[in-house]
């Protein structure tokens, strides 16, 4: 499969979260005002950035984390409202640090990074206690 196959399943693929990971996703949107997708891509950002992570990676309750898990399912998003049309940009981001072979490689890759993303973010978010300043402790690291 070539590169453009893999990007145009990848555009139309669904992932889904854990549901820690939803619940994080939640809570992040409410903090911040904003929308789940708009949390999703810059959990993702956030995580490409920290680079390569290993496959078998998944999400863990941090310390000091409120029960704030409202969500009973998986967050489900679609690869096209993840990446929106920038999807080569986000592979090309992944290529710094990992090379996934196939679709499936990438898929996983795509969904771990997520998110991780999610996890970095609450994380920072139970750190700094406020929403701008956790958005500041991104930019600044």
């Amino acid at each position: 499969m070539d590169n453009l196959e893999t990007e145009i399943k990848l555009s139309s693929t669904n992932l889904e979260s854990s549901v820690i990971t939803h619940s994080r996703i939640k809570a992040l949107a409410a903090e911040a005002h904003s929308s789940e997708d708009h949390i999703s891509r810059l959990a993702l950002a956030l995580s490409l950035a920290e680079g390569a992570v290993e496959s078998d990676w998944a999400p863990t309750r941090i310390n000091g984390e409120v029960d704030l898990f409202t969500a009973v399912s998986g967050k489900q998003i679609r690869g096209k409202t993840l990446f929106k049309d920038d999807l080569p940009i986000w592979m090309a981001l992944a290529l710094q640090n990992q090379k996934p072979s196939n679709y499936s490689d990438w898929r996983s890759l795509m969904l771990i990074h997520w998110e991780r993303g999610i996890q970095i973010l609450i994380s920072k978010f139970i750190q700094e206690g406020d929403w701008l300043r956790t958005i500041r402790s991104c930019i600044y690291r």
